[in-house]
């Protein structure tokens, strides 16, 4: 199936289908074609509809396929740079639909102080693009640190090769783990003021963040480029690593003083199960602490 792909200029006519809903993605770049081919081969019911983010500023619903309007779409996914996704977030504030913004969401202290204006105005519900949050794999790798490792180190590490002009290959990567602390905070109903970020560090290829967390839990967070690719949370107490999540094998090995006990979650689609999410529930996002997080980088 090929994915409608409006550049300037360029106008499409898309049937409308009733059994169907669609999603529009704002921004024409690498992930909404990963995303719109994931759509399609999983069969989803939403159907990918993409465009230029830079044609959607200058003419706004003259961009859209031939006949549809914003309203049209269950779904609208800003997939462009922090500074343009602000710029559109404007443009939508008055619409009453439900929108994802892409990771990073704030490039400087400034792009945070304006998220925080226009965030309170939309009508829409927004969700951030965190599909590691909506794994199968994190549901049970939460659940066992929220169960097992109170009184824990936990280390996360997240590097590869990505490198984008505008971003660092730190605050490109970084997002994810800082969107899977805040979902550990918010189901350990942990508020800010548990958070207190003790060093940081950072250059041009990687950032290094250490926090405490409540009174019993250390987290280190490293994002940034490296040849190899590698994402992980390792979970120690009493310095002996006990939990490890690989997010590149979707594997969780348990450690014990038997042996290893491993869980691999093959046919995860942690894209698919966030949408769904997001389908049926409301933005439960904790904007402060987001806000919070992301001015610490």
């Amino acid at each position: 199936m090929a994915l409608p792909d409006l550049s300037p200029g360029l106008k499409q006519t898309i049937p409308m289908n009733s059994q169907t809903e669609s999603i529009l993605f704002i921004g024409n770049g690498e992930w909404s074609r990963k995303v719109s081919n994931i759509l399609v081969a999983s069969e989803s019911r939403l159907k990918p509809v993409v465009i230029s983010a830079r044609n959607f500023l200058n003419t706004q619903n003259q961009a859209l396929p031939e006949g549809r309007m914003l309203e049209d779409f269950s779904f609208i996914w800003i997939t462009t740079f922090p500074e343009m996704q602000l710029k559109i977030l404007e443009h939508l504030q008055d619409l009453n639909s439900k929108i994802i913004l892409e990771k990073p969401i704030a490039l400087t202290l400034e792009d945070i102080k304006q998220l925080q204006l226009i965030i309170p105005k939309v009508k829409s519900s927004v969700y951030l693009s965190q599909p590691w949050t909506f794994s199968k794999l994190w549901e049970s790798a939460s659940n066992q640190i929220l169960r097992n490792y109170k009184d824990s180190e936990i280390n996360a590490l997240r590097v590869g090769n990505l490198k984008r002009k505008k971003i660092s290959p730190g605050l490109d990567w970084l997002p994810h783990d800082l969107y899977l602390l805040a979902s550990l905070m918010q189901a350990k109903q942990l508020g800010i003021e548990s958070l207190k970020l003790l060093s940081s560090r950072g250059s041009s290829k990687e950032i290094s963040l250490d926090y405490q967390i409540g009174e019993d839990v250390r987290v280190n967070l490293q994002a940034g480029k490296s040849d190899s690719r590698r994402a992980y949370w390792r979970i120690s107490v009493d310095d002996q690593n006990r939990l490890e999540i690989d997010f590149d094998s979707r594997k969780i090995t348990k450690k014990e003083r038997t042996g290893e006990i491993s869980e691999e979650f093959d046919s995860d689609n942690p894209i698919m199960n966030m949408l769904e999410n997001f389908r049926i529930y409301s933005s439960d996002v904790n904007w402060d602490l987001i806000f919070r997080l992301y001015s610490e980088v």
